[in-house]
């Protein structure tokens, strides 16, 4: 009766086979934790973009009148520059949210030294954070009036270091996974 109890109880506190308190698993914890962070970086970028693609709208956009009948062209030209970074950005959230992890596999575990590989993907993602969190505080500090084509450089440029982040870290990803 004491061993059923006691195999019972390391059963429960490993998990049935996942041990929380092992570096590895808080190390993939911490890795789908830092990748969150950035895709919510992201998502409050494209927001902000969005309110600020509205605003713009309002301040700079009249509405139609018989001497104006269709907008000015620069202006919807900004708004739809607007809104193909704000679906870029869109598109980089769901990217980062949906990157590859290397899965629980202990037949390989021994072979290609698991924790260290996380710790080193956990290293990647954090090269992915600071340009995600650098394009959201860029985007919230803009206003209308200030939108113009070094904004949108500005913006695409942190767009494309994100995008090199996730090259980098899938391209890590494929080495060690061979």
């Amino acid at each position: 009766m004491p061993d059923a109890i006691r195999h019972q109880l390391q059963l429960l506190l490993t998990g049935y086979g996942y041990n929380l308190y092992e570096d590895k698993n808080r190390t993939r914890a911490d890795d789908q934790l830092v990748r969150a962070q950035a895709a919510g970086a992201l998502g409050e970028a494209a927001n902000g973009l969005r309110a600020l693609r509205t605003a713009y709208s309002r301040r700079f956009v009249p509405p139609p009148t018989r001497e104006q009948p269709s907008p000015p062209p620069e202006r919807l030209a900004a708004l739809g520059e607007m809104a193909q970074l704000t679906q870029r950005l869109s598109d980089l959230e769901v990217a980062v949210r949906s990157m590859a992890v290397p899965t629980q596999d202990r037949v390989w575990e021994r072979f290609r030294r698991e924790q260290t590989l996380l710790s080193e993907l956990l290293l990647q993602d954090y090269n992915l954070i600071a340009p995600c969190f650098a394009l959201r505080d860029l985007i919230l500090t803009l206003t209308p009036e200030a939108w113009g084509p070094e904004a949108a450089a500005a913006i695409a440029q942190q767009a494309q270091q994100i995008e090199r982040a996730i090259r980098a870290r899938s391209g890590f990803l494929q080495i060690h996974m061979q």
